[in-house]
């Protein structure tokens, strides 16, 4: 009986890859890009990038099987969970 290899998580060169870029439409795990999507960012990401995944690092993974903590990542996989992303990005009423 074999079983299957789990998947290894390999880490981004930048944090905040985890996130899509708003700005340069970068997907998950790729680098940002100029604006014509000529020529990677190498050196950092953008700010937007970096502010959206600050937002979602604050927010306790509403996933069933990760329930990560905030600041800590998703467990299973590099990216964080769809449904942190969205819970992120729901204002709340806090004062």
């Amino acid at each position: 009986m074999t079983t299957p290899v789990p998947r290894q998580r390999k880490p981004y060169r930048f944090a905040a890859m985890g996130v899509q870029c708003t700005w340069c439409r970068a997907r998950v795990g790729d680098l940002c890009s100029n604006q014509r999507g000529t020529a990677d960012r190498r050196r950092d990401v953008h700010g937007a990038r970096q502010t959206d995944w600050v937002r979602v690092m604050s927010t306790q993974c509403p996933e069933r099987i990760c329930q990560a903590p905030a600041g800590h990542p998703c467990t299973i996989t590099p990216d964080a969970h769809q449904a942190r992303i969205t819970a992120a990005s729901i204002p709340t009423t806090r004062p």
